[in-house]
């Protein structure tokens, strides 16, 4: 429990849900978006790159979840979609970075995506150690625990952690979810409104980036 009260004062502050999201016309930088640290090259720049950042901890996350999962499936076929753990500098949440990534790399990423938020949020599991997830993971996909060990504390998955770590520090992301868009502009719902806000706000910077992208 102690934890997961931590978790809610490194996530973003919604106190401004209540606000309707601007007009596209009128998204402007440094309101609704703004520009990343340090601008990251692309793998394609006939691609654009959507990247979510999230936290398997942060319950705003966990309630985001949903409405990136609807636009994934109406995103253009010049988009591609990326989501990439921060842990916020905790230990429970570097656990998490490495459960994301072990996930992937044996395969079952969309096995365990969604229960675990479900695990934390809605089962409120204490799924903050290795231990914990080895089991989770065996549970719900069968995963053998010698392979899990193996993979979560093995030299890919870490260096994907600190890639990711890396990209944190050099887009200045210090809260979540947070989206960042052909590695240059980032948005949050704090300033784009409400989840909702934060999809259109993405719709657009898609858009602002497909056309800087062409010239």
């Amino acid at each position: 429990m102690r934890v997961f009260l931590r978790s809610l004062v490194a996530c973003l502050s919604f106190a401004t849900f209540a606000c309707t999201a601007a007009d596209a016309t009128d998204y402007k930088e440094g309101e609704q978006y703004k520009e990343v640290r340090e601008k990251q090259p692309v793998p394609d720049k006939k691609r654009v790159q959507v990247e979510e950042i999230f936290w398997y901890g942060c319950q705003h996350c966990f309630h985001f979840d949903p409405s990136i999962e609807a636009w994934k499936k109406t995103k253009a076929g010049d988009v591609d979609f990326v989501r990439i753990p921060n842990s916020l500098g905790r230990p429970e949440g570097v656990v998490h970075q490495k459960a994301f990534y072990t996930a992937e790399a044996l395969g079952i990423g969309d096995k365990i995506h969604v229960p675990l938020f479900n695990g934390i949020h809605e089962q409120h599991l204490p799924l903050y150690t290795q231990d914990a997830i080895r089991t989770f993971f065996n549970q719900q996909t069968g995963i053998m625990p010698d392979l899990f060990d193996a993979t979560f504390t093995g030299f890919a998955v870490d260096s994907r952690v600190r890639r990711a770590d890396g990209l944190m520090k050099a887009y200045g992301i210090s809260s979540v979810p947070a989206i960042v868009v052909g590695g240059k502009y980032t948005t949050n719902a704090s300033m784009a409104g409400n989840f909702e806000g934060m999809i259109k706000v993405t719709d657009f910077l898609i858009d602002k980036v497909r056309q800087e992208q062409k010239k």
